[in-house]
């Protein structure tokens, strides 16, 4: 399952204000739906490759710009 736009702005919108409660918030949603979605510049991003740090940011993809509606 993938986070909608509506979620992933409203994330977005709060790591601008308070980044500590949005990794909070983005912690519990990773832990219900299974999913490793993680921060680039205070913005959700999903990533195709999780073998290393560096392919981790190298495959980072916005998930605002991959949700669905």
């Amino acid at each position: 399952m993938k986070l909608t736009k509506e979620q992933a702005h409203k994330l977005n919108a709060i790591a601008a204000e308070n980044f500590e409660k949005a990794q909070g918030m983005l912690d519990g949603i990773n832990m219900v739906l299974g999913t490793e979605y993680g921060w680039l510049c205070r913005r959700v991003v999903f990533f195709d490759d999780t073998s290393s740090v560096a392919a981790k940011y190298a495959t980072a993809h916005d998930a605002w710009a991959n949700a669905e509606e």
